[in-house]
């Protein structure tokens, strides 16, 4: 089952007198694989636009990249016809010290336009300081800047610093002039300003407190639900009875009651779910969790000045984890913390590794973005092709901490609306992405969202071209605001998306208690249902390029509670959770129910989901230590599978010679051995929550003798983890068959059954 490849040692940590610039010409694209690289002396702390941060690991290293490019700066040597390491430095423009205009931050920049003419005006920043690894220099070097600044005068708030994602951070209020002299010190990697956040209410809903009276709770032994937030109204009806605690973890509150009502908002769906539809009808659902809140949001809707983000969350989740949650809702996100390129943003970054950590799931929205920052002019077109100038646009990306790659990501999407208002239109379709939905990709590309949820839309007039708020196209929420008498209101945002999401991770935890939070995700994702498409053929545009698009959009689509937990006569999920070495490969053999020989044109499919959580570090571009990925094979023996893997690594050569040089690569199977399930492996392996789907249209023919079987890989490749570590990770593959075709459940589970009984045998056999 395991064939383990070659391993290599992992390269952390970063000097900040080694870090150069290298600016890539207008005209090329430069190598973006860090392999490409680090052959040639580089290690990539920071992929932009335009040019690459690059660090060293010695003097003698960055010596000899700089001679090399002198080398080819003279062009061809004697009678060489091209210049010396012309492949790799063709493309580089300049290189250049990290200097001040790589340390300011785009906020702080504008910040320090304006007051120019007043130096003693003080702002609150945000100072990175580079990581270098060892945890006693890391703590040395924040130190020495933290003793700089309180010598000037300087209050610092706050500092964070943590080694296993690679991030020291430090919070201080600080006149411009100092701000302005920070920016020339080697230690700091990035200075910047603080968002400046602001969430408005709507209108409320004319409902009385009989309609909402004793409500149903959640049994005792409900799983509990964290939330970080800004607290919640524990006796607001739609929560009474539901909340364990509501606290705070933070020296800068009182206590944990929601002065906001952001965090009631948040509560009320995670609780209730469709809070509209139950009260249309009068039947309420048993909530699926219980709720210990944790506040880090002050009365408007903001992070406390006195401390970083980072430092709060940590706070709040070690917390929470001490409590027993495995599921944390966290529908908040950086309003300056824009994801720009494929680096990771530090409270991201922070998450990934609170989420290893602690053994936990995170869901997260993906922010939301003001439509006029991405679509320019409003006009009567805006409606029906606003998804067009969302993907066109650079200032549609994640809000920090979306990026998150052990998170769950999750974006708006349009529901079921309501009948419009006389002379107004909602913005695009059931189904479609919200218009201020953030969109991917995520870090080195990741597909984020990974799954979308109602988070309501925006109207515009049929005469006119303004957006505004109407309450038949937004969400219904529990009334948090303390100087309102209604119970319910109308609201509109992606972080009313993402409690629908841990909803269904409760569910996952109610049944299997003990599982890890790769499973909670891994059994979520494989529920997923691709939703309606905004996006139309077009002359010019391939399938692959639409299908690259719409995972931008709104991921691998909508989860499903009930397919999370549940296999029926027609719909099955088989699961597993294991730990793999690097650079090995798992095989598992999923027996073809016979209802996928069936003739006749009822559809029939799979979805593969799988999850892992290894460490990750902000400043590599590389992000994850390592990279897992899945193929899924049919007619190809279980030997033959590993064979095929290990051809196609650039590290088996040596393999490859002994086991044949006609080996056939995986990319010369045909579709009926090699499944080509959507996404590609290529898309969905670069990052950590991974799904894979397929449906046919038609039956399946035998054509061998192993074609009655599916041999699912899955495979762990190192990058720059520790040779020795071993990966958990859990996989669940879902087999459905169409309302006209035989059922599934119980062929899979005799199949199941043979297959473990000739197991033992081979066993017994072989002792």
């Amino acid at each position: 089952m395991f064939h383990e490849l070659q391993q290599r040692e992992p390269a952390l940590g970063i000097d900040p007198r080694l870090i150069l610039v290298v600016e890539i010409g207008a005209e090329t694209v430069g190598p973006t694989d860090e392999a490409d690289w680090s052959r040639s002396g580089l290690r990539i702390v920071e992929a932009r636009e335009a040019s690459r941060v690059v660090a060293f690991s010695d003097d003698p290293q960055m010596t000899e990249f700089l001679r090399r490019l002198d080398v080819y700066s003279k062009g061809p040597q004697k009678d060489a016809k091209t210049a010396t390491y012309e492949a790799f430095f063709d493309n580089i423009a300049s290189v250049r010290p990290y200097g001040r205009a790589d340390r300011v931050g785009s906020s702080l920049d504008v910040r320090l336009a304006q007051l120019e003419e007043d130096q003693s005006a003080k702002l609150t920043v945000d100072i990175e300081v580079w990581h270098p690894g060892d945890q006693e220099k890391a703590d040395s070097w924040v130190g020495a800047i933290d003793g700089a600044l309180v010598d000037l005068g300087v209050e610092v708030h706050d500092s964070f610093s943590s080694p296993a994602a690679g991030v020291s951070l430090l919070r201080a209020t600080a006149p411009v002039e100092i701000i302005s002299r920070l920016l020339d010190v080697d230690l700091i990697a990035k200075v910047d300003t603080l968002a400046d956040g602001n969430t408005g209410h709507l209108s409320p809903a004319d409902v009385n407190l009989e309609q909402v009276a004793d409500l149903p709770i959640a049994p005792i032994d409900a799983p509990v639900v964290g939330l970080i937030d800004s607290g919640v109204q524990s006796e607001h009806p739609l929560l009474r009875g539901c909340i364990v605690d509501a606290t705070t973890v933070s020296g800068s509150f009182d206590d944990g009651a929601d002065r906001h009502g952001h965090g009631t908002n948040i509560a009320s769906i995670l609780l209730r779910g469709s809070i509209e539809e139950q009260l249309a009808s009068g039947e309420w659902e048993i909530p699926p969790c219980r709720i210990l809140s944790v506040r880090v949001l002050d009365a408007d809707n903001r992070m406390p000045h006195s401390r970083l983000p980072q430092s709060e969350i940590t706070d709040a989740v070690a917390y929470l984890s001490s409590q027993g949650v495995k599921v944390i809702n966290l529908s908040l996100g950086d309003e300056d913390g824009v994801m720009a390129g494929e680096r990771a943003p530090t409270l991201a970054a922070v998450l990934d590794s609170l989420a290893r950590k602690f053994g936990v799931v995170f869901i997260v929205p993906t922010g939301n973005v003001i439509p006029a920052e991405y679509s320019g002019v409003l006009d009567e077109k805006f409606r029906s092709d606003y998804p067009y100038r969302l993907l066109e646009s650079p200032n549609g990306g994640l809000l920090d901490p979306a990026p998150a790659a052990l998170a769950l990501t999750v974006g708006g999407a349009v529901p079921s609306l309501r009948p419009a208002p006389l002379g107004k239109a909602p913005v695009g379709q059931p189904g479609w992405p919200s218009p201020f939905s953030r969109i991917g990709p995520g870090i080195n590309g990741a597909i984020k969202p990974e799954v979308n949820a109602p988070a309501g839309t925006l109207g515009q007039g049929i005469d006119g071209n303004d957006l505004q708020r109407e309450d038949a196209f937004m969400i219904a929420v529990a009334d948090g605001r303390l100087d309102s008498q209604a119970v319910v209101s109308y609201d509109v945002g992606t972080s009313l998306a993402a409690p629908h999401v841990a909803r269904a991770c409760a569910v996952v935890q109610e049944a299997y208690p003990e599982a890890s939070s790769n499973l909670i995700r891994a059994l979520v994702l494989q529920s997923v249902t691709g939703g309606v498409s905004p996006l139309q053929d077009a002359d010019g545009t391939s399938d692959g390029a639409r299908d690259s698009q719409r995972l931008r959009l709104s991921g691998y689509g909508q989860v499903s509670e009930e397919r999370s937990v549940l296999s029926g006569d027609r719909d099955t999920v088989l699961f597993a959770e294991e730990i793999i070495p690097l650079d090995s490969v798992h095989i598992y053999t999923v027996p073809i129910p016979e209802a996928f020989f069936a003739s006749g044109r009822e559809k029939r499919g799979i979805t593969i989901s799988l999850c892992y959580d290894p460490p990750v570090r902000a400043r590599r571009m590389d992000y994850l230590g390592s990279r897992m990925q899945f193929e899924l094979l049919r007619g190809v023996s279980p030997s033959a599978t590993i064979d095929l893997l290990l051809a196609e690594e650039k590290e088996a050569r040596k393999a490859r010679k002994q086991i044949g040089k006609n080996l056939p690569t995986l990319s010369s199977l045909p579709d009926r051995q090699r499944i080509p399930l959507k996404p590609s492996r290529t898309a969905r392996s670069a990052g950590a929550n991974q799904v894979g789907q397929l449906v046919w249209r038609s039956a399946l023919k035998k054509f061998n003798e192993n074609s009655s079987e599916f041999v699912l890989a899955v495979q762990n490749v190192n990058r720059w983890d520790s040779a020795t570590r071993k990966q958990p990770y859990a996989i669940a593959v879902r087999l459905w068959v169409g309302d006209d075709l035989p059922p599934v459940y119980a062929d899979l589970r005799t199949k199941i059954r043979t297959m473990k009984a000739q197991a033992a045998v081979r066993a017994q056999a072989r002792g």
